[in-house]
């Protein structure tokens, strides 16, 4: 974590506040000697009830974590095959995100719109679309995509995931080019987050074993997304991507012997989107 991202965790949200709170002491001390206790009373109530209105968001925001966590562990109990992928993608999502030098409120939205990017999948209909082995049928695909969609109004019953976590997840299957779904959004239509999603989705389904095919190694997977940018990808960040020491090392940098590549590896790129 950087210098600046630490700095905006600890207190640059609050900054504004802890200089208005900094003179309180002043304060305290003239009302006192105006109006004695009466004057004590006019700063020590509205002080206590932002220590209770502080310590509700506190509580919130605790309960979100929890919400969210249990969310990604029941659509992973779905999806055996995907275990654990939420949990990479986010943390691929946010290294790509402070290597843009996003805010930390950016950051945050990020992780939480990638944990929750498939939760759309826990619904019945998905079940045995993610237990099929081959390759999914035009009419299956289109079930299968509508998983955006589920996913954004499932988070949407979350009030404080509406709004930019919600257009995360709905747009993250949004191709560069307009070619995506749900809404054939392009460029900079996209939501950056979205975007971001839709690269670290790609480079974990790509760089771990799925039912069709084995997993690419690192290098195999940035010229897949190469061969994409500017159709799939945004161009910056595949090369951002490319050139990230921070993926490498959270790929384990990945040194076992490239497998040998079906015919799907062709289309191994949209294959793994589709089913990520």
């Amino acid at each position: 974590m950087s210098i600046r991202e630490a700095w905006g965790r600890i207190g640059g949200s609050a900054l504004l506040t802890d200089l208005l709170s900094s003179t309180l002491a002043i304060l305290l001390a003239f009302l006192y000697v105006k109006l004695q206790f009466l004057g004590l009373a006019v700063i020590i109530f509205p002080l206590f009830l932002a220590r209770q209105l502080y310590q509700k968001n506190l509580q919130l925001n605790e309960e979100l974590e929890e919400k969210l966590e249990l969310m990604v562990k029941a659509m992973e109990a779905r999806d055996p095959y995907t275990s654990g992928h939420s949990r990479r993608v986010a943390e691929y999502a946010v290294l790509i995100g402070r290597e843009l030098r996003l805010s930390s409120g950016d950051l945050d939205s990020i992780k939480r719109a990638a944990l929750l990017h498939d939760v759309g999948k826990i619904y019945e209909e998905f079940a045995p679309l993610l237990r099929k082995d081959g390759r999914l049928s035009p009419e299956e695909m289109m079930i299968m995509r509508s998983h955006v969609v589920r996913s954004a109004q499932l988070v949407a019953t979350a009030t404080r995931l509406r709004g930019t976590v919600e257009a995360m997840i709905r747009h993250h299957h949004e191709n560069y080019d307009g070619s995506g779904y749900p809404d054939g959004l392009s460029g900079e239509q996209i939501p950056m987050g979205a975007r971001i999603i839709m690269v670290a989705d790609t480079v974990d389904a790509m760089t771990t074993d799925r039912p069709y095919r084995k997993a690419l190694s690192l290098q195999r997977a940035i010229e897949e997304l190469r061969k994409y940018q500017g159709l799939q990808f945004d161009p910056k960040l595949v090369e951002l991507v490319a050139g990230s020491p921070g993926i490498r090392r959270l790929l384990g940098a990945l040194t076992s012997p490239e497998p040998s590549l079906p015919r799907s590896v062709q289309e191994g790129t949209r294959i793994a989107r589709a089913r990520a």
